[in-house]
This record gives C-alpha cells, structure tokens and sequence, in this order.
C-alpha cells in the first residue's frame, strides 16, 4: 500500500488511513453507532478503547473548571480517535463528542499490533498519522499563544475551508461560540472581527455559515496562509 498520509496542517482530519478502512473492517469486529452529541471519551476519565471513523463527524476538546471548550480539531470518516487510548493505563485528556449521528469500529491496541502483522506499512502509516495530529496541536498551541485573535480566526478559516469536501459547498457551518472555543477568544471578539472581515469582503456570514470569499487576503492577515 502506498503512504496516504498528509502532512499539512488541518484543523479537519479526513480520509488519512482510508487505504486501511477495510483492514480495520477485517480486524476490528466491534461496530457501533451513536447519536449527535455522545460523549466517547471524557477528559481526566478513563478510556475504553480508540475508534475508527467509518461515517460522521467528531469535534476534539478540551474543558478548564469554569466549563470553557477550547476545541483542538475535527475528524471525519476513514480517521482514528480517542487516540490516547494507545496509553491504555492512562486516562483521557481531551474530550471527544459526536456532532453528527456516527458509526464506528471500536478499536484496541491489540487489533492495532495485528493489523500490523497483517499489513507492514500500517504501522509506520500509522507513525506517521500520530505526527500529523502532533503537528496540529503543535500548531495550535503556538497560534494561540502568539498571534492576536484576527489572525488566529484567518488562519482557522484558511485551514478549515481548504478541507471541506464538495457536498459542504464552501460553508463553514460553525456558530460564533464554537468559533470562539476554536480560536480560544470570546464570542464578542469574534462578533466583532467576523464583522470587519465581513465589512472588507474577506467573508460572508448567513445564519451560522461562513463563506471565504477572498482567501489570499485572508491568508495574508495569518502568517501561516
């Protein structure tokens, strides 16, 4: 199998391990499904298993004691989550929840030893799928505790909408309160910078949708676009 793996930068993780869904389908019997809103792994809780992604969408984050969501990424279908489950003896750190009604494969660390046995270059494949999601949080840590709110909002937008799939037509259909746990700002941060992209033609906002209409411009004000 070839390396399918893309090493750029994605708040929306999608399709990375699609050459091995029917491995995980072959090795990793336990299929569940859940409704929109199903908590899979809790911060500070012990965790149960990882999960493969066959369909839907899960949102990744974290909670501090007042009850503030900083939301560290997205996966989509054909991605592995609860991904520190590999520590097995450990409890989660972060929290993942459903956005969407989900179905997926249960996953152990076992099943992963074998279907490395099964397949050699799923391992290494796999190596290289932990980096990307450690770059993402590398990423994201810097950005937000470097660069001011405008540019980390650009540069969530920019990476956000280069990895949404044709039937999402363009939209980035999240509220300005998960746009704000995103970027780690307030919602009246947000509601304000959102308004002067808007006024200078960068974006176009409609009921809880945001359209990018002059990328380049937008990548500009964000030193990573």
């Amino acid at each position: 199998m070839t390396t399918l793996i893309d090493p750029s930068i994605s708040y929306v993780l999608e399709d990375n391990l699609a050459a091995y869904r029917e491995l995980f389908l072959c090795c990793c019997k336990k299929v569940l499904e859940f409704p929109r809103g199903t908590i899979l792994s809790l911060g500070g809780n012990d965790i149960q298993c990882m999960y493969f992604l066959l369909d839907g969408i899960v949102k990744v984050y974290t909670t501090n004691p007042s009850g503030y969501i900083r939301i560290l990424g997205y996966h989509k279908r054909n991605t592995l989550f609860v991904m520190d489950g590999i520590c097995s003896d450990e409890p989660a750190v972060v929290t993942t929840e459903s956005v969407t009604s989900v179905k997926v494969l249960a996953v152990t660390r076992k099943e992963l030893s074998e279907m490395g046995k099964a397949e050699p270059d799923f391992l290494n494949n796999l190596l290289l799928y932990y980096g990307t999601v450690l770059r993402l949080m590398c990423f994201d840590a810097e950005i937000k505790s470097i660069d001011d709110v405008s540019s980390r909002l650009a540069s969530f937008l920019c990476l956000y909408t280069d990895h949404l799939s044709p039937e999402e037509g363009g939209a980035v259909r999240l509220t300005q309160d998960e746009l704000a746990s995103a970027v780690n700002a307030s919602r009246v941060q947000i509601a304000r910078i959102c308004s002067d992209f808007k006024s200078r033609g960068l974006i176009d906002c409609r009921r809880g949708r945001i359209f990018v209409l002059d990328r380049d411009r937008l990548s500009s004000i964000s030193k990573y676009g």
